[in-house]
């Protein structure tokens, strides 16, 4: 099997499959906006119905600031979503053979536990940069350095639309940050 990847171009079924990933982060943002706006109101009103609090003023304003911070990160997320939405139809769709170069047990260190994620890292000479591809642990067993995979991704996003190891379709979760590789 030979290492090509081919810019293809988008078709009905790939956008409808970007909208879709990209209808998730409007969810998400919305219950964040309808949050960000009912919690500070209710939080003002019990601030300003307690007779015992002669500061007032202080608990209103650490309020205000506290989900002012919160309003705003809200509406920069819901820009770059926008922005997201609009640049859909400039994203390049490329799809083809890779050879795995490595493959890597990555653990992240967290507050109370530590988690585990199986990747492995291509090389995309279209891009000219490395990949890394998150998979389940079965996926992962399977998959030796130097197989090839069928891949389908999109430029501009981190979703993965197909990853095809023996005609066999795995399970992914999406790209992964970069690190340092080989």
């Amino acid at each position: 099997m030979q290492e090509i990847l081919e810019i293809k171009e988008l078709n009905t079924e790939d956008i409808k499959f970007l909208k879709r990933k990209l209808k998730k982060g409007y969810i998400l943002l919305v219950l964040l906006a309808l949050f960000s706006i009912v919690l500070p109101i209710y939080l003002i009103y019990l601030a300003v119905q307690k007779q015992d609090n002669e500061d007032k003023g202080f608990a209103i304003l650490m309020i205000l600031v506290v989900f002012g911070f919160w309003i705003y990160i809200t509406i920069q997320a819901l820009i770059t979503v926008l922005e997201r939405k609009r640049g859909l139809f400039f994203q390049k769709k490329i799809e083809g053979n890779v050879k795995v170069l490595k493959k890597e047990i990555v653990t992240h260190e967290g507050y109370d536990s530590d988690t585990i994620s199986h990747e492995i890292t291509i090389y995309s000479p279209i891009e000219e940069k490395y990949r890394n591809v998150s998979i389940y642990e079965r996926d992962y067993q399977k998959i030796e350095t130097g197989d090839f995979i069928s891949i389908t991704y999109f430029t501009m996003n981190t979703s993965i639309k197909a990853l095809i190891f023996k005609d066999e379709n795995l399970k992914y979760k999406s790209f992964t940050t970069q690190r340092n590789v080989l």
